[in-house]
């Protein structure tokens, strides 16, 4: 009985420590979204001549709010067009660098509580879908505007 004891602890610790390996490899559903690596020009329902440009994915639809999310640590294009966004709707003053930083990051804290979403500081698609953009025609911008999910 003392060896059949031992064998069954010892199959119960390594089951606990495959279980617990088995838990960190699980994704959410946040982690599963892509990074907006690119800044994508939509068009909007205003008309055919109005556009908005919205951090998105260069392989991706135009304006799928479940594609791709931002957070503190990325950059590029995506992050670029969030920053031009928060500073022409929001007044962020942010140096559109591409960089999402601490300043940044702040900024979309304040707009997410300004447009009355989980203020997290991470641009994602309900985040995207509540802030307003600059929406632009031919001759040049016109307003910000909430900008509907095509």
């Amino acid at each position: 009985m003392g060896k059949f004891k031992t064998r069954l602890l010892g199959s119960a610790a390594a089951a606990v420590v495959l279980g617990a390996g088995l838990v960190t490899l699980t994704a959410t559903p946040a982690a599963a979204l892509g990074t907006c690596t690119s800044a994508i020009t939509i068009t909007t329902s205003s008309g055919a001549d109005t556009t908005a440009i919205v951090p998105g994915l260069s392989s991706g639809v135009s304006w799928n709010p479940g594609e791709c999310q931002l957070a503190k640590g990325n950059s590029g294009a995506g992050v670029k067009a969030m920053q031009r966004g928060l500073n022409a709707c929001y007044g962020a003053g942010l140096t559109a660098d591409g960089i999402f930083g601490d300043k940044t990051r702040t900024a979309l804290i304040a707009a997410q509580n300004r447009v009355g979403v989980s203020a997290d500081g991470i641009f994602g698609p309900k985040t995207r879908q509540a802030l307003y953009w600059m929406v632009y025609n031919d001759e040049g911008p016109l307003n910000c505007r909430y900008v509907p999910r095509a």
